[in-house]
């Protein structure tokens, strides 16, 4: 990728307040990296900075902006770099964390922060009906640390699967996968995605900047009974993480307005719904007991 000569904003151009050089720089690299493939060397920051005409340090403003979106990567030595598309979920599809990894045709590895055993009642941040235990894994994408997992098993599950941190604690080690071949195999999940800024634990490992934006899924996974596994708060780097949704308009909603009878959260293909204030996963607590 090279740098080509670009025609900047400024501010005799309309009564618009232009962005900041770096920012405008920063967006030309964004349409080239849009263009390229992972991998892909940009050009040199003196070299970019030659072609457009300003100073090295607007480049390096430009390209570490791009760097903190996770566009790009920096190798000592060798130049910045066009960095790996994000992980992509779509809706419908259930998949371990492991599995969506390897049909992106890359590689998943963990590592184990912690498996306690919890006598219930106020399991954050989820309850509880009775003993649990708790695994608390730092997830891998290719080697970078992407994001934690806080993973809530009932007890009798743990004792039936004969589940133990050993166990847990290998590198290719799947919860649903494991499940399955124990007999658990999960059939169908419930789950809300949210945002908010890592907290200092998180940005350390994760490697994040202060401050930094994590995307956190809630799930709840059941069997085909309807037995409720497990629950799951998964925070992943947002730089690293996205969720495509396809959506199909109700042709009633060109003819009614939307009212108190309305199912305004109802949504196709398990994209995310509107939760006007109820600010809970809908759901049952964690339970080892079929229903």
């Amino acid at each position: 990728m090279t740098g080509q000569p670009v025609r900047l904003q400024t501010a005799c151009e309309g009564p618009m307040v232009p962005s900041p050089l770096y920012q405008q720089i920063a967006e030309r690299l964004r349409q080239e990296i849009d263009a390229s493939k992972p991998g892909t060397k940009l050009a040199s920051e003196p070299a970019l900075a030659n072609a457009w005409g300003v100073s090295r340090f607007t480049v390096s403003r430009a390209v570490e902006a791009l760097v903190d979106e996770g566009l790009v990567v920096r190798r000592q030595g060798a130049g910045t770099f066009v960095a790996d598309r994000p992980l992509r979920r779509t809706p419908g599809m259930l998949l371990s964390f492991t599995e969506a990894v390897k049909a992106a045709g890359r590689v998943a590895t963990h590592r184990l922060c912690a498996f306690e055993k919890w006598p219930g009642n106020g399991v954050p941040p989820f309850e509880s009906d009775g003993p649990v235990t708790v695994m608390d894994r730092l997830r891998y994408v290719d080697g970078v640390p992407i994001a934690r997992h806080h993973s809530v098993v009932p007890e009798e599950l743990v004792t039936a699967t004969g589940l133990t941190r050993q166990i847990a604690a290998r590198e290719d080690f799947s919860f649903y996968r494991f499940l399955a071949t124990h007999g658990y195999p999960v059939a169908s999940a419930s789950e809300r995605l949210s945002g908010r800024l890592a907290t200092p634990d998180e940005q350390v490992l994760l490697g994040l900047n202060d401050p930094a934006v994590l995307i956190v899924v809630h799930r709840q996974s059941f069997d085909a009974s309807g037995r409720l596994l497990d629950m799951v708060e998964a925070v992943y780097d947002a730089r690293h993480y996205y969720y495509e949704s396809r959506l199909i308009r109700n042709a009633t909603a060109d003819r009614e307005p939307v009212n108190d009878k309305t199912d305004a959260s109802s949504t196709v293909d398990g994209g995310p719904g509107l939760d006007f204030g109820r600010g809970r996963l809908a759901g049952r607590k964690l339970s080892g007991k079929k229903r």
